[in-house]
């Protein structure tokens, strides 16, 4: 295969079996195709957007998680668009504490791998269990109609659910009883 400044020949076995024309250096976005033929039916979708969205928003939820996903651009290997988007996904998964928690551990052991810090998070939501916030009861709704409506109702009949059919067993030998006497 030879390109030349404006065509581009493909070649098998020394023969000559197909030759494209170019577009012009620095042709971006362009559509074009070969002479004679019609142009492409289905044009490409635009993908120019990135991460720059969730970059901010994962920035807004704290110094710690800023710092995380600073560490982890940084590192070689890693698309930066894909994985800032899982990442921003996972903070919509876990409480913004839990969150956190997670980054820090990551940051600390040089975590980048996204799965790993799925399990991180799971791992410091099992940890330590977080208390519960009392909920407030208003006392008075003892005194609502509703509530002295319903009070004074009649026990409801539970005995159906306390007999459980029992398999009949039917065995060929005889009972011990019978063996006595």
């Amino acid at each position: 295969m030879l390109r030349y400044a404006d065509r581009l020949k493909i070649y098998q076995q020394r023969t000559c079996v197909a030759e494209y024309p170019l577009p012009g250096d620095g042709t971006k976005n362009a559509h074009f195709s070969p002479e004679g033929q019609p142009p492409p039916r289905y044009l490409p979708k635009h993908r120019s957007h990135g991460s720059q969205h969730e970059e901010q928003r994962l920035r807004a939820l704290g110094p710690e998680v800023a710092v995380y996903v600073d560490f982890a651009i940084q590192t070689p290997g890693i698309q930066r668009h894909r994985f800032l988007r899982e990442l921003f996904a996972l903070s919509r998964q876990v409480t913004p504490s839990v969150f956190v928690e997670a980054l820090t551990r990551a940051l600390r052991y040089r975590v980048v791998h996204l799965e790993t810090l799925q399990r991180i998070a799971w791992l410091c939501m099992s940890q330590g269990p977080q208390p519960l916030p009392d909920a407030e009861v208003d006392e008075s709704f003892r005194q609502r109609p509703a509530y002295q409506e319903g009070f004074l109702t009649d026990e409801p009949d539970l005995s159906v659910y306390g007999d459980t059919p029992r398999e009949e067993h039917t065995t060929d030998e005889p009972d011990s009883e019978d063996q006595d006497g």
